[in-house]
């Protein structure tokens, strides 16, 4: 179910994305790998569902996920989730996760 969710997003249906990712992201057994870049995916879904608060949030979740471990689809899609935040950059939530996505030993 999380990759239609995926599929969802891909094709514009981000309300319907994020309702998939909150119902399968809390039930679902993922490995951290996969539980990093479905976070990330779910992030993104939320940017383009107008939640940029929560978006961050949950990039948040991923990137502390991924960041040490090196995934790099995760961290590939959490730099697209960054650009999507951009217009809310103003944010705390968004400002501290761009700030974690450019330190040193993320990028």
């Amino acid at each position: 179910m999380v990759q239609s969710a995926i599929c969802y997003r891909e094709a514009g249906q981000s309300h319907r994305a994020v309702g998939l990712f909150r119902q399968h992201l809390v039930t679902g057994e993922f490995a951290p790998r996969d539980r990093a870049f479905f976070i990330a995916q779910y992030s993104g879904a939320l940017v383009a569902a107008g939640e940029p608060d929560e978006a961050a949030t949950a990039a948040l979740q991923a990137l502390a996920l991924a960041a040490d471990a090196r995934f790099g689809q995760a961290l590939t899609e959490l730099h697209r989730t960054a650009d999507h935040l951009a217009p809310y950059a103003e944010g705390p939530a968004v400002a501290e996760f761009r700030q974690r996505l450019d330190e040193p030993a993320v990028a």
